[in-house]
């Protein structure tokens, strides 16, 4: 008979928790590369750019007509990463977590 271990559902959900966090965080950074991408290269070129968002599984274009809806999901993203950093944190306490 297999020993039970009382904390393994517990820590799963954590583990899926961080996960989260971590992928919420390579995506935000995806998009804020795209969101300057875009932006400093309008400025010098004025012309329609495009860039790719590459997450590691996933790749997707955006051009600068996409700038608004970036800008909405770098909001959506922000809210979540606070969201999920407040529920992962120690009771009580204030910990900050680095980007990376």
């Amino acid at each position: 008979m297999a020993l039970l271990d009382l904390d393994f559902e517990k820590e799963s959900q954590r583990r899926f928790w961080l996960d989260e966090l971590e992928n919420a965080k390579r995506l935000l950074h995806e998009i804020e590369k795209a969101i300057l991408f875009l932006t400093q290269k309008t400025i010098e070129a004025g012309g329609v750019q495009e860039y790719t968002i590459d997450t590691g599984q996933d790749r997707q274009t955006v051009k600068r007509a996409d700038l608004s809806s970036l800008y909405v999901r770098q909001k959506e993203l922000l809210s979540l990463i606070d969201m999920l950093e407040s529920r992962l944190r120690p009771a009580g306490g204030a910990v900050r977590i680095g980007l990376w």
